[in-house]
């Protein structure tokens, strides 16, 4: 398509995901255009749903896994001036391309933005607050979810920095944050983030895997390494703490929650280089 200004980098896995998508895609819309990565492994392509052949989707195969490499691949593809990261089973509102486009016309300064959206019953599955703030001082209790995340392509690209591979969905030690850490590492060479109170769409399937699995020991692990990066100085207090409000949440056992916490953690302190590729 030509004159796109938006691409939506939508990360999904095998058939089923391409029929998910094609159950729920929005229909064309001027300006915007999908970029699908399917991972397939084993496969060098797979049947592309009617849904699915159009003009403004453009679909990339790989054999690979894991929900990081996935999205690496559809940024590596990606060519429109602003992207916004999707999965397979998001539903997005009927404004929230265009809001989306407008909040970056009427932002010049801003290379990254994230956005509100809805769970799979309908409800916030998290807590927003109600005006925008930036994403560099972020309000108490917000984190980075990947579907509310939209930022311009060539920012991003000029920073070098990707989607960490030891993180997310795919891999065996830690299940969920890789795009809490991408968020973070791209803020911290110097762009600007920026939140906005609009709602751009709702998760039909299922919450995000650091909610629906918050108590599993790869999202804790993950936890753990992430907030040893986030907060070096106070990483074991706030370790303990996190323990504590997920064995409260999910009546798991605080010690079953602290020693992946404290696994990921460590592995964080003694071999970043190998984790986070740096010191």
């Amino acid at each position: 398509m030509e004159n796109c200004k938006l691409e939506i980098l939508t990360a999904t896995l095998g058939e089923e995901g391409l029929q998910r998508l094609a159950a729920i895609i929005a229909p064309p819309t001027e300006g915007v255009r999908y970029l699908v990565s399917c991972q397939c492994p084993g496969y060098s392509s797979l049947p592309v749903p009617p849904a699915l052949q159009r003009d403004d989707v453009r679909i990339i195969f790989t054999s690979t896994k894991g929900v990081a490499i996935n999205r690496n691949n559809a940024l590596t593809h990606a060519t429109a001036p602003l992207c916004l990261l999707s999965d397979d089973d998001v539903h997005f509102t009927p404004d929230a391309f265009q809001s989306i486009i407008s909040v970056f016309k009427h932002n010049p300064d801003v290379d990254v933005a994230t956005f509100k959206f809805l769970g799979p019953g309908g409800s916030f599955e998290k807590p927003y607050p109600n005006h925008t703030f930036s994403l560099n001082k972020p309000e108490k209790g917000y984190y980075v979810s990947a579907i509310e995340v939209a930022f311009r392509l060539k920012s991003v690209k000029n920073t070098g920095i990707w989607f960490n591979e030891n993180f997310g969905v795919g891999t065996e030690r830690f299940a969920s944050g890789e795009e809490e850490l991408w968020v973070h590492d791209l803020l911290h060479t110097g762009l600007k983030g920026q939140f906005f109170p609009h709602l751009i769409a709702t998760h039909k399937h299922c919450n995000s895997t650091g909610i629906r699995l918050m108590a599993s020991p790869p999202v804790l692990r993950a936890q753990g390494a992430i907030i040893k990066r986030f907060y070096p100085r106070t990483a074991l207090l706030r370790v303990i703490l996190k323990g504590w409000r997920s064995s409260k949440a999910t009546q798991v056992s605080i010690l079953s929650c602290l020693i992946p916490l404290l696994s990921g953690w460590w592995q964080a302190t003694t071999r970043p280089r190998k984790l986070f590729g740096s010191k």
